[in-house]
Parts: C-alpha cells; structure tokens; sequence
C-alpha cells in the first residue's frame, strides 16, 4: 500500500503544526511567571516531565520539517531561482 504525495503532504502538515502548537504551549508553561501573569492556575507542575516534553516534541517537529523541505526540495530549488533571478 502506497500513500499519495498529497496525503503525505497532509500528514506532514499537520504532524508539524501539532509539534509547534505543542512545543508553543509547553515553551510557555515552562515560564511560570506568565502563567500567573494571565491569570491560569494549574497546580504543580513536574517541571522535568514538561522540559522533556518540550525538548522531545523539538526534535520531533525538527525531523518532521527536514523531511518535508527534502521531499519539497526541488520545489524549493525552483523558486529560489525565479525569486533571484529578478525581474
């Protein structure tokens, strides 16, 4: 079973949205300060939990974004030469 180009385009999408979202929302609950400063109680927090978390889904989200700009490469290629090729 194959995927289609744009299915994997779909997925790839979605996984590096998901992963930014993720490492967004834990980037900000890292800095306890803000979290009061908006007025959001969340209890204790395992603070190691959570910098795992934030340091794995970066990773994560970081493979993610090379294997799409690799499967968009000649994409990528294309446009940079038109963009600098000027007018």
């Amino acid at each position: 079973m194959t995927i289609s180009k744009n299915k994997t385009n779909y997925i790839l999408n979605w996984l590096a949205f998901l992963g930014g979202l993720t490492v967004l929302i834990t980037g900000i609950m890292r800095f306890s300060n803000v979290l009061t400063f908006i007025v959001i109680n969340i209890g204790p927090l395992d603070t190691n939990l959570l910098n795992a978390i934030h340091r794995w889904t970066g990773v994560a989200t970081a493979v993610v974004i090379l294997v799409h700009i690799i499967l968009h490469w000649r994409w990528v290629v294309r446009v940079s030469k038109n963009f600098f090729k000027g007018p």
